[in-house]
C-alpha cells in the first residue's frame, strides 16, 4: 500500500514536470530576406493648412542706377521721389582722375551729374 501511495504520490509531480520550459537554447542564424511587398497607394491630399504670418520685409530697398557716359557729356541720375542718393561713381579713364560728381536735391527728389567721365556712372538709391 505504501508503494501504490508513492506512485499515486509521484504520478503528478512527473506529470506536471513535463509542462515546465527548460532554459532557452541559443539564437539561429538569420534567414534570407522576404521578396518586396507590393506598393501601396497614395492617400488623399490632406485640406489646406492657414495662411501663415507675414515674412520680414523684402530685399534692402536699395536700387542701382547705370547711365553709359561719353567724354564730352554729362550723365545724369536721378532716385524716384521718395528715395535718398546713397552713393554715385563716375570712373575715369585714359583721359586722367575720375570724373566729376555733383549732387542735386529738388523737394523730394535727389540726383547726381557726372562729368568727364568715359565709362558708366553708377548711384545706388535707398527707399526711405
Amino acid at each position: 500500500m505504501r508503494i501504490s501511495l508513492t506512485i499515486v504520490a509521484l504520478l503528478p509531480a512527473v506529470l506536471l514536470a513535463g509542462c515546465f520550459e527548460g532554459p532557452a537554447g541559443s539564437a539561429g542564424q538569420r534567414g534570407a530576406a522576404g521578396p518586396q511587398g507590393a506598393p501601396g497607394e497614395n492617400g488623399a491630399a490632406g485640406a489646406v493648412g492657414p495662411q501663415g504670418p507675414p515674412g520680414p520685409v523684402g530685399g534692402t530697398g536699395l536700387h542701382v542706377l547705370r547711365q553709359e557716359c561719353g567724354a564730352e557729356s554729362n550723365c545724369s541720375l536721378t532716385c524716384d521721389p521718395g528715395e535718398k542718393l546713397t552713393a554715385v561713381t563716375c570712373p575715369g579713364g585714359t583721359l586722367g582722375p575720375g570724373g566729376t560728381v555733383a549732387i542735386h536735391r529738388n523737394a523730394d527728389i535727389e540726383s547726381a551729374t557726372c562729368s568727364n567721365s568715359p565709362g558708366p556712372a553708377l548711384a545706388l538709391c535707398m527707399k526711405q
